[in-house]
């Protein structure tokens, strides 16, 4: 994949939003039936256990330099415990859509910590281009249905708090990305993030009623596990090494638009003219974030 040209890169991360449009109904699938600690404890060592194979396999199971083992310890606490810890429980007092539009505020987020920290130029064209998008997210979720309550509200608390440590993810990866290949730090921050998630998620896992979890919620967990966790967080961090992380991100805002057009090819869920409207706003944005 060194020789892409860039349509093709951009290809791929569409691509990639596909699959990962779907995690929001995975997690509340999956949160039906484990609890939100014992299903990172699970989905990461699972998603730990594949990327240390690929590792092998790739023969790229290296020490990373002194100086940068800090960074990937960070990197791992920001990845699994505090980022994923705060997005399952986060989901299991809000609705998929909130978890859809918590997210697609990593744009603006990564542009900002971009500016200070990667010197990449916030130009009009990319301040229009992710405004515009978020504007057509909001159109699109509204007409999906957004639900205000105490309940809720405490969910996308936590969620937002979730988009901050995942841009700052982000941006930490970027660097590190200058210095190793992207199965490297996705595969190391994955892994050992899945370690420092254990202890957190221990007890969940002890007290958790193995009785009622059913083959829906095994495959959403291993949905989430190699198709979100390994695929995802894998092209996520390609996307870096090859890009700005800022066009990089907003190819999020797509995801509120592909979860409504499956909805409509495999529920029979109704297409409206606003969210068509929506859908135009945020592929304008895309265009023009990509333009600046």
């Amino acid at each position: 994949m060194n020789n892409l040209s860039k349509k093709q890169i951009f290809t791929v991360l569409i691509m990639t939003q596909v699959v990962i449009s779907a995690t929001y109904m995975m997690a509340k699938f999956a949160l039906r039936e484990f609890s939100p600690f014992s299903l990172g404890v699970y989905r990461f060592l699972l998603a730990g256990a594949v990327f240390a194979g690929l590792l092998l396999w790739r023969r790229e199971f290296i020490l990373p330099k002194r100086e940068d083992r800090k960074t990937f310890l960070l990197l791992a606490f920001l990845a699994v415990p505090l980022n994923q810890g705060l997005f399952l429980y986060g989901m299991k007092y809000t609705f998929a859509a909130h978890g859809a539009l918590m997210y697609a505020t990593t744009p603006i987020m990564v542009l900002l910590l971009s500016s200070l920290f990667l010197g990449e130029r916030p130009t009009v064209l990319k301040i229009t281009g992710i405004a515009l998008g978020f504007l057509g997210i909001i159109l699109v979720l509204f007409d999906q249905g957004i639900h205000l309550s105490a309940k809720t509200i405490k969910g996308d608390l936590l969620l937002i708090v979730a988009v901050i440590t995942w841009a700052v993810y982000t941006i930490i990866s970027k660097k590190l990305l200058k210095k190793y290949p992207p199965l490297v730090v996705t595969g190391y921050a994955l892994g050992l993030g899945a370690l420092m998630f254990v202890p957190f998620g221990l007890p969940a896992v002890i007290r958790q009623d193995y009785g009622q979890i059913t083959r829906t919620g095994v495959l959403s967990l291993l949905y989430l596990a190699l198709m979100t966790s390994v695929l995802g967080y894998l092209v996520w961090s390609w996307g870096l090494s090859k890009l700005e992380a800022t066009k990089v991100s907003v190819f999020s805002n797509l995801q509120p638009i592909i979860a409504s057009l499956l909805g409509w090819a495999f529920l029979s869920e109704p297409i409206t003219l606003r969210f068509a409207i929506g859908a135009a706003v945020v592929i304008a944005g895309v265009f023009l974030a990509e333009k600046g």
